[in-house]
């Protein structure tokens, strides 16, 4: 027997983008909302949470997760 074997596909970024691109884009798969300046944008936790540690630390400590976000305060969070 010979060992683990690695299938490598240099294009599964992209399409993996794309699809959670398009999720987005669809409302689909979101479990909360972010409300930015009175506006409530359907989100994912998931992603969030991957680009925020805050937002992950929010999620983790409240499951139900509510932001409400100024503008400025985006750019620290992400």
């Amino acid at each position: 027997m010979s060992g683990p074997s690695a299938v490598s596909d240099p294009q599964h970024p992209a399409r993996l983008l794309r699809a959670l691109s398009s999720f987005r884009e669809e409302s689909r798969f979101c479990d909360a909302h972010l409300v930015l300046e009175g506006e409530e944008i359907p989100v994912q936790k998931n992603i969030l949470a991957a680009a925020s540690p805050y937002i992950r630390l929010k999620a983790d400590v409240c499951p139900s997760l509510s932001v409400s976000l100024l503008p400025t305060a985006c750019r620290v969070l992400l």
